[in-house]
């Protein structure tokens, strides 16, 4: 929700929030010890740095709201960090503050959707570990949205996590990903940063009635967030094209990381890796 201004950005969190606490499994979760057996947590992130209005100490708005993760940058360019999909931009002084005061309240730092030149100031930057949240080696797939070796790595150094994502497009792939399209993604990065520091990240996009996250006013342009030139297809069905892991594969994944990996291994990946960060930087 980089693009929205505060008070819609308000609404849906007050919408989610009412609708998780009236749900049977879920449960809104401030640190890792309000973690449940059987329960499913949910805690809110922001894509991006502009709902900040220029301001650090706006983190501590959201931070109260429920947010536990965010982006300083969303595809584009702004006064805090560099998108992926812009002109290569360093973090700002700005963006040393956002990240500072991050670190001081316990939100957890995503460099998905960030520049590769932010990236690295980010990870020098920050005190605390940082993660990919939902992104993919280059190395398979030539996209912007995607990721080089050396970013990973410098991640994992600092005991941050990576997570490949079911993204079709981010894989090279021309229909829904199949449970050993995301294994190719899982090995790799594997055999890139070892199994403390990958995960899974699902960044699907579902609409629900009664919720309309599109900003008001006229003024917000698809085009320029999701560049055509960048492969996004805005005639499609699917949001933005490319397709995403369908539902039943997610729920097959478990079962084939265990045979590829092992329980424990699996266990990591599923999870755990992302609950040891968490514990370090949740408040």
């Amino acid at each position: 929700m980089c693009m929205n201004p505060v008070e819609q950005i308000d609404a849906v969190i007050d919408h989610f929030s009412t609708a998780i606490d009236a749900t049977d499994g879920l449960k809104r979760v401030q640190t890792v010890a309000d973690l449940e057996p059987g329960v499913t947590g949910v805690a809110f992130d922001l894509e991006g740095a502009r709902p900040l209005a220029g301001k650090a100490e706006a983190v501590a708005t959201f931070h109260a709201r429920g947010v536990r993760m965010m982006h300083l940058a969303y595809n584009r360019n702004n006064d805090v960090a560099g998108g992926c999909h812009d002109a290569p931009m360093r973090l700002t002084a700005l963006g040393h503050d956002v990240v500072a005061e991050a670190n001081r309240l316990g939100v957890m730092l995503d460099l998905s959707h960030t520049g590769e030149a932010t990236s690295f100031d980010i990870i020098q930057a920050s005190s605390l570990p940082v993660v990919y949240s939902h992104a993919n080696p280059r190395a398979l797939h030539d996209h912007a949205r995607n990721i080089s070796d050396a970013q990973m790595r410098a991640v994992a150094e600092t005991g941050g996590v990576i997570c490949p994502t079911g993204v079709a497009k981010f894989m090279g792939l021309e229909h829904p990903p199949s449970g050993a399209d995301m294994m190719a993604l899982i090995d790799y990065t594997l055999n890139i940063v070892g199994e403390e520091h990958v995960g899974i990240g699902s960044d699907m996009w579902f609409a629900q009635a009664g919720v309309d996250e599109t900003p008001p006013g006229g003024d917000f342009d698809p085009h320029y967030w999701w560049p055509e030139a960048f492969g996004y297809d805005h005639g499609g069905d699917e949001a933005l094209g490319g397709g995403y892991m369908e539902p039943p594969v997610w729920f097959d994944l478990p079962a084939l990381l265990d045979a590829r990996l092992g329980g424990r291994v699996a266990d990591l990946i599923l999870g755990q890796n992302m609950r040891r960060v968490a514990a370090q930087i949740w408040c």
